[in-house]
Formats: structure tokens, sequence, C-alpha cells
């Protein structure tokens, strides 16, 4: 009886054992089960599936003939992998943590730049509506409407509906820098000031963050160290003046010069107004009145500006979104159109009868090129300086990652760039930002 008894308490003891095991995760049956598409150029997203890969993207490691992929997203089974710039044909390869394994071979082919001159992926959103910082594959955007890229290479985001200024680091790690996460207005600390629908930012020469606070009425600053001011603006309204004597009306976005001077898209007061480096509020261009009408200063008509940026010359170039068309006003006030025709659609061909529908955001890319998020068409628009407009990213609403020429976005808010030329999207619908890499 002693000796079963003995044997029974050995058993459980092993089995204690067991349980207690806390040693980490061997990966000894990794496998690469097929890749698709198995051949393409660089710069291409490649879905290699298989089995017991790493659900944390840090741990994976994939090789196209030697040269390391850029992994987009990763599940036990599956990882999506944009290919090297200079991708070769040979065998794709994972490592997980000690353990590599070689998969099926990647045919390097030519890719057709007629058709497809971009890849588009997502950067950073999980698709869900949420609020949530971390890893870029799982964070969370309820309404990402304005990205910037500041000095450092970080991607700012406007989170509308969530009330907050987020980041995006290099890393591809999602953190707040200012907000609450409740819509009310306070100066203060980042984690104690508080903003109501931001719209779209800037960033100053200072690394500061300009944001066009919407329903605040207000243009507010967030230093690199989160501190968030109010530089102009009070109740809604109309009123040049300095600081809080002014009054602005849905100020959708911002832009600022080389010397300090804010630019904003003063939405529903149809104008295009200038905030002065001391906070001095003055009307650039705009009669006040929803129309169309190119011109000087107040003799010139907008419908519903909503994005702003400036070319290499220090034009302003708007977002004329009811209009339907690109505009550039300089630094004088004078202001002329770029392209579009008044009516709604997707024409691409000559500035000055390609159509859009809704712009609604733009940047400017070192060569002088203009990038346009075509709201409703859902598409990203570029124009060139000698005036030729074409459809680079987008086939209809929806999402998509994939080439240029079958990927979707759902109402693309807003638009800039980084240094390598690569464009940025705020995808809103979609709650994602995304990236628009060109095939090299």
């Amino acid at each position: 009886m002693k000796k079963i008894f003995a044997t029974a308490m050995l058993f459980a003891s092993l089995l204690s054992c067991r349980k207690e095991d806390k040693s980490p995760v061997v990966y000894t049956d990794l496998k690469i089960s097929s890749i698709w598409p198995d051949n393409g150029a660089g710069s291409i997203v490649v879905t290699v599936n298989g089995r017991n890969f790493s659900s944390n993207i840090g741990e994976d490691l994939v090789q196209f003939n030697g040269v390391k992929g850029t992994i987009i997203s990763a599940t036990t089974t599956e990882l999506q992998v944009v290919t090297p710039d200079q991708v070769t044909t040979g065998a794709v390869t994972l490592t997980v943590k000690d353990k590599t394994v070689t998969g099926p071979v990647f045919t390097y082919k030519m890719a057709d730049t007629a058709t497809a001159n971009y890849v588009i992926t997502t950067y950073a959103g999980a698709g869900t509506s949420g609020y949530l910082d971390g890893a870029a594959d799982i964070a969370q955007f309820k309404a990402p409407e304005g990205v910037a890229m500041d000095k450092l290479g970080n991607i700012i985001v406007a989170d509308r509906d969530n009330n907050v200024i987020r980041k995006i680091t290099p890393r591809g790690e999602v953190s707040t820098i200012a907000g609450t996460g409740t819509a009310g207005y306070a100066d203060g600390p980042g984690n104690a000031a508080m903003f109501k629908s931001p719209f779209k930012v800037a960033i100053d020469n200072d690394n500061n963050i300009i944001v066009a606070d919407r329903d605040n009425f207000k243009i507010r600053k967030v230093t690199p160290d989160g501190v968030v001011s109010t530089i102009a603006g009070s109740t809604g309204g109309f009123a040049d003046g300095s600081g809080s004597s002014a009054k602005f009306a849905q100020p959708l976005d911002v832009a600022v010069d080389a010397i300090g001077n804010i630019y904003v898209a003063d939405n529903t007061n149809h104008r295009i107004r200038k905030v002065t480096p001391s906070g001095t509020v003055s009307t650039l261009a705009g009669s006040g009145t929803a129309g169309y009408a190119d011109g000087t200063g107040t003799a010139a008509m907008f419908k519903n500006p909503s994005g702003l940026t400036l070319d290499n010359s220090g034009n302003i170039i708007v977002a004329d979104r009811i209009n339907n068309l690109v505009r550039k006003v300089t630094p004088d006030g004078i202001v002329t159109t770029v392209a579009g025709t008044t009516a709604a659609g997707t024409s691409d061909g000559p500035a000055a009868s390609a159509t859009f529908n809704n712009p609604y955001g733009v940047v400017v890319d070192a060569d002088g090129n203009i990038y346009v998020a075509d709201l409703t068409s859902a598409l990203i628009r570029k124009i060139t300086p000698d005036g030729a407009v074409t459809t680079i990213a987008g086939s209809g609403s929806g999402f998509a990652d994939g080439l240029s020429t079958t990927a979707k976005f759902n109402q693309p808010t807003d638009v800039t760039i980084d240094a390598d030329g690569n464009i940025l999207v705020a995808d809103l619908t979609n709650r994602r930002v995304r990236m628009i890499k060109p095939v090299r």
C-alpha cells in the first residue's frame, strides 16, 4: 500500500512540474508552405504562408536570396512582406529566433511600370475603430484625419474622433503625444490637454506640431515635449486680429512657412488665413462667400478649402474641396487654379481638363509634384509641374493593399511624404495610415 501511495505521489509531482514548466517555446516545426506571388519586382507585397511563425514582427526575419524584406504584418501562419528594392531571384528564408527554414524560390521579374509604379501597404492601424497605442499592427485609430512628417522621421497623426495627437515612430510604435481621448478644450501638458476634433497638422522648423483644432475654432501648438498652447482663435465666427480676438469657422488644415507664418484653411469661412509668429491673424485670400473666382486677396473665392501645403517656392497649394479644384495662392495673395474644372470626376489628363471629386489633402514633393488625397473617388492623384494629372494609387472605395492598380482606399483625407519619397496616407474610414512606395 505504501509503495502504491509513493508511486502516486511521484506521478503527481511529475505532473506538477510539467504544469509549472515556464521554458520558452522552441520553434522546432517552423515551415514555409507557400509564397504568393512567387515572382515580381522590388517593393511589392508577398504573402508567406506556413506554420509556427511568430506574431511579433520583431522576432521574424524574412530574406529574399539573402536580402532582408520588410515585414508589415505577422500571425503564426501568415506574414505580409515587402520585397527588398533590389530583389533578385533566389530562395525565401525565414528565421524565427534561432531556427531558420528555406521556402520556395522567388523569381525576379521586372515590374510593369506602365500599369503599376507603386505598391501600397498598411503602415499602422489594425483597421478596427478604437484607441490603442502599441505596435503598428495592433494599434487602433478612430478617425486618422491628418498626417505630417516631423524632423525626426516620425509620422504625426491627428486622430480626430479620439481627440488626440498620435505619433508613429520609424520602428512602427504608436503613442499618444497630447490629448486625453475626451473632447474638450484645455492647454497644458500633453496628458492633460484637450482637443475637440483636431483635423490636420503641420510641423514648424522647431519641430512643434501645429494643429487645426476644428471644433474648438482654434490653432494650437504642441511642443516636442508635448506641452499644448493656443496660438490664435476664440469662438466660432470670422474676425481678424491678434490671438484670442481672432475667430475661425472650422479650421481644417494648416501649413507653416520657413519664417513661422501659419496658413489656415478656414473651411466654412471660405478663406485662407495667415497667422504671424506673434499670433496676428489676417485674411490672405477669399471673399468669405462660397464660390469660384481667381484673383487677388478678397476678390478670389473658394468653396470649403480643406487642405493646405507649401510648394518649393513658398506658394500655398489649396485643396478647394467643394469646387473640385487644386488652387495656388502666392505669399502676396494672388489666387490661380492649378488643376480641375469644378465638375466632380476622376478624369486624368491635362490640368485644365482633369477632374477631381472632393480633393481633401495635398502635399508637394522635392521635384514640385503635387499629390492629392481625392476623398470621394478614393484615389491618390498626382499633378506634375507641367500640369499633367494622373492617378497613382487606388481602384475604388474599399480596403486592399497591393499594387497601385488594385489597392483600395476608403476616404483618404490627407497625404505627406517621408525622406525616402514614400507617400503616407490618412485612410480615414479604413482607420489606417497607409504607405505608397515607388517601385524602383
